[in-house]
């Protein structure tokens, strides 16, 4: 496999982090492909039985135009050459009564339409595709959400599912009917249960009885669905903690922002506005859209706004140059200068000296954007030359404790940036594998936990940072569920929550199975997981999940595209963690906080007020989240050291390094000796 550089030729370790957003590289190169090289594409055909015609596929970049006949013949322009470097996206339309079966590994499922694929231009490369009649019928499958019991049955006749403590059973909750037809489902709850929600095949909006005992829905068999069914009861949340029941979401959240006012930002594709919501009344409201946001990077300054890098260009892979600074206190956007090149899929990272650090993504050409640059307020973007290096799409990035920043993935290589002047990369430890569309998070100080991803695959790795050259991965235990496009999520009691994504192989595919609608929780003192509650709707591809100010946690969003079988989910679902609840399952009693300083200095020892004094056993903050494609860019725990004065002060001090706790707002939260959380004080580090 050969890459695409400009001269000067980038460090060793470069080469060892190759774009593709969903690939895995196995060896370094030796050298970089000039930028002059060209490489052939072509495509070949395979189709299975009948008198169909097939389909085409076309290239965006023109030169392709390939008729796949039956039996697998190819006719038209079915090669071409293109640059060294360049995303090539194929795309494939099949005949009237043809379906798409497969892609060669050699084109990448594009992530937002089913029906392309992308090919990075490293090598000469070769894309079977094949087509295959459509099937006159469609598969009608049902999942348990929740903890409760029920039945679900069909007309006509297929489905006679049992659904058990929230999972269907292994046995009549899946039929395939005809193309097209009308099928009836009605469910019933067992005796202690109750019907929570539908959700799937348009269910959520048309699905009756939610909150009775029986209810139905129905659903048009136009392709294949999967139909979430969920009945609950009086569960034992101090062990499972709670979901609440479903709400509308005014847009589709793909992208999903704390801010330091307390309220929610979301915003999706350029079809809506983005989305304010406050938590405490549930009141919604607007903000403009300044650019097509969707698929930018975000994360907070250290003022409080909140910087977007990029955006949708109209044509996938394509980034803009835009940058835009979103202020919470005016609900205004403003220009920022644009940067150098366009980026979609970048990852923003707040850096410990003030300034923010973009990197990845597609630039104007479609191209990887292959040079990071460092944004500050006073001197616009400067670019770190001397660190080009193709990082895939949305990477996972961290500030360690030397303040370089560490790149932890998806790829199995892993490395240090350096960024100052024009910038320079350190390799760093290998993990076991790729992880694409994992999830990570830093849950202390240097300490990093990589899950899920890949295959998908229910392993995940830790690694601390603090050790320096010595640091390596290690395991930190297995998910219940493999899982990949989930999000996780760090908890102010120092655990983190895991919560959506599918269990199916493939980019965007219906999970499996219902086990995916379990949260899980990591505890890393003892490298467990544990199994919670179940939620009612499916998180998939472009789902975010955020920590709120008071210790819940939001899980919002999902399609656009929707897996097949889905629709859009233009929901949202609150889970009320264990740490809320007493023994018996009704709400726990909380410390509070009565007084705390808006803003302090590193190192710092402050006065928290609260009348617990005496009760409390740690003091935690957790970054505020900026989430997208399972990617928190913005989220980090720390724990606070503390005494106790007297009953009704603690004395924290604050983290004594920007490198450990990079200047902005944090929720800073104290908790008890049962390990309940307060509601937090947003406190800014400067």
């Amino acid at each position: 496999m050969k890459v695409a550089a400009t001269l000067p030729i980038v460090t060793a370790f470069a080469a060892l982090l190759m774009f593709g957003c969903r690939d895995s590289v196995t060896e370094p190169e030796p050298q970089f492909a000039k930028v002059n090289n060209r490489y052939q594409l072509t495509i070949n055909g395979t189709i299975n039985g009948g008198s169909i015609s097939g389909g085409v596929v076309t290239s965006d970049r023109g030169g392709i135009s390939c008729k796949i006949a039956p039996g697998g013949a190819v006719g038209g322009k079915c090669t071409q050459q293109y640059k060294s470097g360049s995303i090539v996206t194929l795309h494939l339309a099949p005949a009237a009564g043809a379906k798409l079966a497969f892609v060669s590994g050699n084109c990448q499922p594009s992530p937002e339409n089913p029906l392309a694929c992308d090919v990075t231009m490293h090598q000469n490369a070769t894309v079977a595709v094949k087509f295959e009649p459509q099937p006159n019928t469609a598969m009608l499958s049902i999942g348990g959400g929740a903890a409760g019991s029920g039945t679900v049955s069909s007309n006509p006749s297929g489905i006679s599912c049992s659904i058990t403590s929230g999972t269907a059973g292994s046995t009549g909750c899946a039929a395939a009917f005809p193309l097209n037809a009308s099928v009836t489902l009605t469910a019933t709850a067992a005796s202690g249960s109750y019907l929570k929600a539908w959700a799937g095949g348009g269910c959520d909006g048309s699905g009756t009885g939610v909150g009775k005992s029986t209810g139905v829905c129905t659903v048009v068999m136009s392709e294949a669905r999967a139909i979430v069914v969920s009945f609950d009861r009086p569960a034992n949340a101090a062990l499972l903690g709670q979901w609440g029941n479903p709400f509308t979401w005014p847009a589709l959240a793909i992208h999903a922002n704390l801010l330091p006012n307390g309220k929610v930002m979301t915003w999706g594709r350029s079809d809506r506005l983005p989305v304010l919501w406050d938590p405490p009344t549930n009141n919604f409201g607007s903000a403009s859209r300044p650019v097509d946001l969707f698929c930018s990077g975000h994360a907070l300054l250290p003022d409080g706004r909140l910087l977007t890098s990029g955006g949708h260009s109209g044509i996938d892979n394509q980034g803009i140059r835009a940058t835009r600074i979103y202020d919470y206190a005016s609900n205004s956007w403003s220009a920022g200068p644009d940067m150098r090149n366009g980026r979609w899929y970048p990852t923003v990272t707040a850096l410990p000296n003030g300034e923010m650090l973009t990197i990845s993504g597609g630039d104007t050409a479609k191209q990887l954007n292959r040079i990071p640059e460092v944004f500050s307020t006073s001197g616009g973007w400067r670019a770190l030359t001397s660190a080009e290096s193709s990082i895939p799409y949305y990477p996972m990035m961290f500030v360690a404790p030397s303040g370089n920043v560490f790149v932890a993935g998806p790829s199995q290589s892993t490395g240090y940036l350096n960024t100052a002047g024009t910038g320079g990369w350190t390799a760093g430890p290998s993990r076991s594998a790729g992880r694409d569309y994992g999830s990570a998070v830093m849950y202390a100080p240097g300490k990093i936990l990589v899950a899920g991803g890949g295959a998908p695959t229910a392993t995940t790795e830790i690694i601390d940072l603090t050790a320096g050259s010595a640091a390596t991965w290690s395991s930190g235990g297995n998910m219940r569920v493999p899982r990949r496009q989930m999000n996780a999520t760090l908890l102010p009691d120092g655990t983190v929550l895991v919560t959506g994504g599918t269990n199916a192989s493939g980019f965007n595919n219906t999970p499996t199975n219902d086990d995916v609608l379990a949260a899980e929780r990591w505890n890393p003192d003892a490298k467990a997981w544990t199994q919670l509650a179940r939620q009612t709707h499916y998180r998939l591809y472009h789902s975010t999940a955020l920590l709120l100010p008071d210790a819940r946690v939001l899980t919002v969003g999902s399609g656009q595209p929707a897996a097949s079988g889905l629709s859009d989910d233009f929901t949202a679902e609150l889970f009320t963690p264990p740490y809320l609840f007493k023994v018996d399952g009704t709400p726990a009693s909380r410390p509070s906080i009565s007084s705390a300083p808006d803003a302090v200095g590193y190192g710092q020892t402050f006065s928290v007020g609260t009348s617990e004094a005496t009760s409390i056993a740690k003091v935690s903050w957790v970054r505020l989240g900026a989430v997208t494609h399972a990617t928190d860019m913005n989220q980090r725990f720390s724990p606070l050291s503390f005494s106790k004065p007297n009953a009704s002060t603690l004395s924290v001090t604050a983290p004594t390094s920007a490198n450990l706790a990079p200047p902005g707002h944090y929720m800073l939260f104290i908790v008890d000796e049962n390990g309940v959380p307060s509601v937090a004080k947003i406190v800014r580090i400067q």
